[in-house]
Formats: C-alpha cells, sequence, structure tokens
C-alpha cells in the first residue's frame, strides 16, 4: 500500500527542526546519543557485544508533526515522527561489521522529497482533555512535545524462535484504520547478516505482517491463527485469517478467506493461499 503524506503533514516545520536541535544532546538515553544516530544499542550476538545504530544519512524532515491532521488514521503509529534516509549498523569494538538500508522497506512518497523512512519520536496524547487534541494549539504547544522523552524503536525479541532476541519489529505503514503493519528486522545464525524476515520458501524478500501478527509468532508456542481483516471492518464482506509457523527454514504460513455467515450459518473457506513476502 503506497501511503502519501500532503502538506498538512509539514506543519510547523521549520519550528520543528528547532526543537529537534535542542533534543539531539548527548544523553544517558540510547535515543539520539548524536543529532545522527536516531537510537543505538548494545546486542549480545552469539555471545558478542555489539552496538546497532539506526542512523540518519541527512537531518531528518518533521512528518506527521503535531497538529490536528497528525491525529488521523495515517499518521497512526507515526505520529509525531519524522522521515529521512535511515540505516541500520552494526560495530564490534568500534568498527562497523554490517549495515543495512531501512528506507527501501518503505513505500511512502513526501512531497517534493521522495521515498523516506518514517519512525515515530514523540508520542502524542490521545486524551481529549489534551493539548494535543486543541487546535489551534495552546501558546508553546511545540515546546511542550519537544519535551516528550524520544520513542524508543527497537525492542528486541525473538521471532524467528532461533534462541536468541536479535530482531525488532518495524512499522512501515499504516493499514486502515490506523492499523500498524511493518517488517521485522534482525539476525538469526541461518542469516547472520541485517536482513528483513521473509519467508521460508523467499527468505531474501521481506514479509509485511501487521503488529499484532508479527506479535502472535513471536509469543506462540507452536502454529498460530490470527485475525487478518474481520468481516465488516471498513466494509468487508469477507473475513481473512493468517496461519503461522516456523521451523529451521523459517517463517512460512497461509493466508485464508472466508465467507461472513448470515443467519447463523457457518462460515465457509472461499480460497486459501501461501503467505507470500513483497516482490
Amino acid at each position: 500500500m503506497k501511503v502519501r503524506f500532503g502538506a498538512c503533514c509539514v506543519v510547523g516545520a521549520g519550528m520543528l527542526l528547532a526543537s529537534f536541535a535542542q533534543q539531539t544532546k548527548p544523553g544517558a538515553s540510547s535515543e539520539y546519543p548524536t543529532p545522527e544516530v536516531r537510537e543505538e544499542q548494545t546486542v549480545v550476538v552469539d555471545g558478542r557485544a555489539e552496538v546497532w545504530r539506526l542512523q540518519w544519512a541527512a537531518p531528518p524532515k518533521p512528518v506527521c508533526p503535531p497538529s490536528d491532521s497528525s491525529l488521523t488514521c495515517p499518521c497512526t503509529g507515526f505520529a509525531f515522527g519524522e522521515g529521512g534516509d535511515l540505516v541500520l549498523t552494526r560495530s564490534r569494538a568500534g568498527m562497523e561489521v554490517d549495515r543495512l538500508p531501512i528506507t527501501p522497506f518503505f513505500d511512502v512518497e513526501f512531497p517534493a522529497q521522495g521515498r523516506l523512512a518514517i519512525v515515530q519520536r514523540w508520542l502524542p496524547n490521545y486524551t481529549p482533555d489534551s493539548e494535543d487534541w486543541q487546535y489551534p494549539p495552546v501558546e508553546g504547544y511545540l515546546d511542550l512535545v519537544s519535551k516528550r522523552p524520544v520513542v524508543q524503536l527497537m525492542h528486541f525479541a525473538d521471532y524467528e524462535h532461533n534462541g536468541a532476541p536479535n530482531e525488532f519489529y518495524l512499522q512501515t505503514t499504516s493499514l486502515p484504520c490506523g492499523k500498524s503493519a511493518g517488517v521485522v528486522i534482525g539476525v538469526s545464525r541461518k542469516s547472520p547478516r541485517l536482513h528483513a524476515v521473509g519467508t521460508a520458501p523467499r527468505p531474501d524478500r521481506p514479509l509485511y505482517l501487521k503488529k499484532d501478527e508479527w506479535e502472535a509468532l513471536r509469543d506462540a508456542s507452536g502454529p498460530v491463527d490470527v485475525l487478518d481483516w474481520a468481516c465488516g471492518d471498513h466494509g468487508a464482506d469477507t473475513e481473512t485469517t493468517v496461519h503461522l509457523h516456523w521451523s529451521a527454514d523459517g517463517v512460512d504460513g497461509t493466508r485464508r478467506e472466508y465467507t461472513c455467515p448470515v443467519g447463523g450459518a457457518a462460515r465457509r473457506l472461499i480460497r486459501e493461499e501461501a503467505l507470500s513476502a513483497k516482490q
């Protein structure tokens, strides 16, 4: 799905860039230890400590910045965010040993900027009595938002069940309405270099799933079925589920589409197809 962020998502860009500069001073947090490093964490891979960094190639642009339009469905999970050319690196003893471009996993168009990797920077406050719901915003609103903690992006877990928590989920799009979907990135014994997890038949192509589907796979002790799209969700007249499992060859599964029962009738399988990774 292609996401288009219009001019409404760059409101206050100049003011935000100024506040970004104030938030990029070195500190104890792993988020923005330097202006170009979005986040860094120490990860143990095969018993050796490594530093993983999400790095910007150039200063990022505000995306879904604090405004009334940033609390809409396309901005869910990205507000209040930033976008640019992003790369993930691994270093041992101060020397880079691996890197993975992150931007190609996004299919996002930004006016006059082309494709961007977009990540959340500050959490919006979704309570109706908060300043985030007031528009025009309260005086000093951007300064208030910029004082919030920077969102941590890399939450490591063992998604492929290979015995090591060396992978993390990254949202790459927002599906109607406000459903987080994306890829899982990391390393494994079978694929020791940085990669986006694919399917067992096509490990070279990234697999895109909803966040709750990745979490179900992560937490399951065996094959698991997850509701992908419910009857009636945005007018859907069928129900879709995803059957997920893993093996020594990697993640695999099937996508199943069912009828929506009417009048107490049992649901009926319409079609079933193998889970496919993106071309």
